[in-house]
């Protein structure tokens, strides 16, 4: 039987051998993604906070948050993609509650393509990990849906070994200290020899605080990785 993987990279062939000419956030034609969604959501034209990855206008290396000392302190890098909304965030939802990953495989190109003129070459690429209660009610983790769409059009290696040990309560209602303080001791690296001295990319689907993508990098760091960059899908866009 196939995993779901396998079945991702075919879909993936399958899908730029034949063309796609329909953008995956609105339908409209132009694919996979259109003029409009690309100003609208990917938003070429601003910069990406170094520190939290929010979008942000693009005289500017950080957010106001950031250089205020309330970002993540453990990553070298964080960007998104795009703004966490309408499409892309509807994208991401269908994607992440719909069991729908195979979706995945019609942004992986441009979103590759994308990400490699973002951040340096690293040695590998590290889902966050779900806890496996999490993972047996969803089925998978879209993280790795994602790291193993980069893996097929970049070829770099998915490095395992870094697990969620608890499950905490949401973090939805939660500020970013509050988020932090939840997600105390609920990562853990299992075999620390296996990573020291190697840089990463860290693979999550939306940031908001950067919480989660802190408390990853807190233990990876911790077992000896040199260099990590936090990559995902969306962020919010700085007000103002």
């Amino acid at each position: 039987m196939k995993s779901i993987f396998e079945e991702l990279a075919e879909a993936t062939r399958t899908l730029w051998y034949e063309g796609e000419q329909i953008c995956v956030f609105c339908g409209d034609e132009h694919g996979p993604i259109c003029p409009s969604c690309r100003a609208n959501l990917l938003h070429p034209e601003l910069g990406r906070c170094r520190g939290c990855g929010k979008l942000v206008l693009t005289e500017k290396t950080y957010c106001s948050d950031c250089v205020s000392g309330r970002g993540p302190k453990q990553l070298d890098q964080i960007t998104a993609w795009g703004h966490y909304s309408g499409g892309l965030k509807d994208f991401i939802h269908t994607v992440k509650y719909s069991t729908h990953p195979r979706l995945i495989s019609k942004i992986s190109h441009p979103f590759s393509g994308w990400a490699i003129r973002q951040l340096p070459a690293v040695d590998g690429l590290v889902p966050v990990p779900m806890h496996k209660a999490r993972l047996t009610e969803r089925g998978y983790n879209q993280a790795e849906v994602i790291a193993s769409a980069l893996h097929w059009e970049l070829g770099l290696p998915i490095l395992r070994g870094v697990e969620r040990i608890e499950q905490r309560s949401s973090q939805v209602l939660l500020s970013r200290q509050e988020r932090l303080r939840n997600l105390e001791g609920t990562f853990v690296v299992s075999n620390p020899g296996y990573l020291k001295g190697r840089s990463v990319w860290l693979i999550d689907d939306v940031t908001t605080t950067g919480a989660t993508f802190e408390a990853v990098a807190e233990v990876l760091r911790t077992s000896g990785v040199e260099a990590v960059y936090g990559l995902c899908l969306a962020a919010g866009l700085e007000k103002g």
